[in-house]
């Protein structure tokens, strides 16, 4: 059993190592949001000269977001692409449709105590407190939640909630008559 003063000292290495990893994490996201401004007030200024020279917005023919990745090379070069977007606003490239085998997005999860909807099963497990680190590799999938998870959560499909929300409206206009 150590004294004191070497529990104090190991306190404050801890201490000091918890400082030291803040200011770095701060770095990090000062540099982050340099980058992004840097990039947004960029690509704003590329898509006002291709509007003005073709005389066409952007947006109208359905191009309205920007990414950046890296184009492949140790070199920092960085690749830069317009995603087609969808009337809803989404890119069309990363719209999800409900899928048969239960890992789309086309259901919310309901707890066993009733709150919800959530939009996905991390979003639930959230809400029931359920420990980040002990959560398995899959868990963003319901089918492969452990049984007593399962048990837990309800999943239903986006469509029977907007259509028993439907029967309760026109149960409530019906009362009100």
């Amino acid at each position: 059993m150590g004294t004191k003063l070497e529990t104090l000292q190991e306190k404050l290495a801890k201490l000091q190592a918890d400082i030291q990893a803040e200011a770095e994490k701060e770095r990090q996201e000062k540099a982050i949001a340099e980058v992004r401004d840097t990039f947004a007030n960029a690509i704003v200024q590329a898509v006002q000269g291709a509007e003005k020279a073709t005389g066409t917005a952007l947006r109208d023919i359905g191009l309205g977001i920007w990414v950046a990745y890296p184009a492949g090379s140790e070199n920092g070069h960085m690749s830069v692409s317009a995603l087609a977007v969808g009337e809803d606003g989404l890119p069309k490239a990363l719209k999800r449709t409900p899928t048969k085998n239960g890992n789309g997005n086309g259901h919310d999860y309901f707890l066993k105590d009733g709150r919800g909807p959530y939009a996905s099963t991390l979003e639930a497990l959230d809400a029931m407190g359920f420990p980040k680190d002990k959560r398995g590799q899959y868990y963003h999938r319901w089918d492969r939640l452990p049984k007593e998870l399962q048990e837990q959560i309800e999943r239903r499909p986006k469509a029977e909630e907007k259509a028993e929300a439907k029967v309760q409206k026109a149960k409530a206009e019906k009362a009100k008559r």
